[in-house]
């Protein structure tokens, strides 16, 4: 038997890009680094799949950090880091 379910999307953690700041090479923790190249490229990845990049958000949560990747208005994609 196959069951359906509804999706309701989860709102209690959203965050605004506007608290975030860009992954920084020089003083981010290299965790933060590689999880940051990782979503950049998942994104990309998805965008050249032909999926709607204004629906494309995706979040990482590590120990100290939350990393969030969206693309932006030129077709370029901005990873944003939010200290936790």
């Amino acid at each position: 038997m196959i069951r359906t379910h509804g999706i309701e999307p989860y709102l209690g953690d959203i965050i605004s890009p506007d608290q975030g700041r860009e992954v920084d090479p020089f003083t981010d923790p290299e965790t933060v680094r590689l999880v940051a190249i990782n979503l950049e490229l998942a994104v990309r990845n998805l965008i050249s799949a032909r999926a709607p990049p204004e629906c494309l958000v995706i979040t990482a949560d590590i120990c100290t950090h939350k990393l969030m990747a969206v693309p932006t208005a030129d077709g370029d994609v901005k990873v944003l880091v939010f200290d936790m």
